[in-house]
């Protein structure tokens, strides 16, 4: 892993790059500005963040081009030139490339899906260590889903690993026992989601559910998700590396964002097979937020 001061310095570089997005941005000027040869620079940062800098900016540029088009009614050829395209063709392709869509399908759609963020650092920690330094938020609208699971009340704690290790996974046991035939669906989407609006009754607890996605109907045992805006945590390891996580979210991501957190559903989309005590396991957390300020365009 870099050491600190190689960090610092490619932290002074995505400083730069999130300044001058709008501005001609090449790898001869950046590793210039960071001291380095251009190939170690380009080495540096790909191992730092695990992106090249041409696909970085190009992430960034786009998503703020998909910011724009939500937000104004500014012409797709006013908003390839703000967001450093040459013209509307090569601004079009890119953008296809990135989105499964073009500008226009984008605009009309409405919804925030597949929006990059800038990368933040991420202090390691020992049951959540990052693949690369630097860690980035996706900002996804998932579309209304049922889910087909069981649920139980869990105690509302600052300490989620408690939560986890002592009551999460009585209500994973308790799906295997009282819905034996679905264990199959269950190993290959697992997903647990965590009611977080305010009860009156129940002020000190959450209702937590673990299940899967599912196209069946609305019965007693299944979850009518709405439609909602999300920022997408990845979560490397271990599943106690979700506190860390999240807390890193909370405290450094969120504050510096574009966003506020909304009560709502929290879920936890586990790659299939996971293995909460797997170095090598993989999951995201998907936190309900919106905007600070729909008005007006923004960088994130």
């Amino acid at each position: 892993m870099p050491n600190s001061t190689t960090l610092t310095r490619i932290e002074k570089v995505l400083d730069y790059i999130h300044e001058h997005l709008d501005e001609p941005i090449n790898v001869i000027n950046l590793a210039e500005k960071s001291c380095w040869s251009r190939w170690q620079f380009q080495r540096v940062f790909g191992s730092a963040t695990g992106l090249t800098v041409a696909q970085y900016v190009r992430e960034l540029r786009l998503s703020n081009a998909a910011e724009l088009l939500l937000n104004t009614q500014s012409k797709h050829i006013d908003i390839a030139i703000l967001c450093g395209f040459e013209s509307e063709i090569s601004f079009s392709r890119a953008f296809k490339q990135m989105f499964q869509c073009s500008p226009r399908e984008y605009r009309q759609r409405g919804k925030r899906v597949g929006l990059r963020t800038p990368l933040k650092y991420c202090t390691p920690k020992r049951s959540w260590v990052a693949p690369t330094p630097f860690t980035q938020i996706r900002i996804e609208t998932r579309p209304a889903f049922t889910l087909m699971g069981h649920c139980d009340w869990i105690f509302r704690s600052f300490q989620m690993l408690l939560n986890f290790i002592e009551q999460v996974p009585t209500v994973w046991k308790g799906f295997a026992e009282k819905h034996p035939s679905h264990i199959d669906q269950l190993i290959q989407r697992p997903m647990g989601v965590i009611d977080t609006r305010e009860r009156a009754d129940r002020p000190d607890e959450l209702l937590y559910w673990a299940g899967y996605p599912t196209d069946e109907a609305l019965q007693d045992n299944t979850l009518l998700i709405p439609e909602q805006e999300y920022a997408v945590i990845p979560v490397h390891g271990e599943v106690s590396a979700l506190e860390s996580a999240v807390e890193w979210f909370f405290f450094h991501w969120l504050p510096e964002s574009n966003y506020r957190n909304v009560p709502g559903f929290e879920l936890e989309v586990y790659s299939p097979n996971y293995k909460p005590d797997c170095k090598n396991s993989y999951m995201e957390y998907w936190l309900p937020v919106a905007p600070r300020n729909t008005s007006k365009s923004r960088k994130h």
